[in-house]
């Protein structure tokens, strides 16, 4: 697991730190406790697990259809990334001992 801190830039937000550094947003906000929108100068704790890989949702994509396609339940992506739903380009957490 790669653990470290970046120094939030004018112009960042929360989608465009999980762009570059590939976490998805609901990690970032749950392992910063944010209740708020990031503003420049702010420092964020990031990790990057290795034990999952990153999937960026698809325009054709369900929670039921990434799930089948990774050997898992929809429940149980729903449930790892604490969301209610996914969406379009929406970067989610897969464990790769499932797949």
């Amino acid at each position: 697991m790669k653990k470290f801190f970046y120094r939030v830039d004018k112009g960042d937000s929360l989608c465009s730190v999980s762009e570059r550094f590939d976490i998805p947003v609901v990690k970032i906000i749950k392992d910063n406790r944010l209740s708020r929108e990031i503003e420049e100068g702010d420092m964020l704790y990031l990790e990057k697990d290795e034990g999952y890989k990153v999937y960026t949702v698809l325009p054709t994509d369900t929670v039921e259809k990434i799930a089948a396609a990774n050997n898992t339940s929809a429940e149980r992506i729903l449930q790892e990334n604490g969301i209610p739903y996914v969406y379009f380009s929406q970067k989610i957490l897969l464990s790769e001992k499932i797949t």
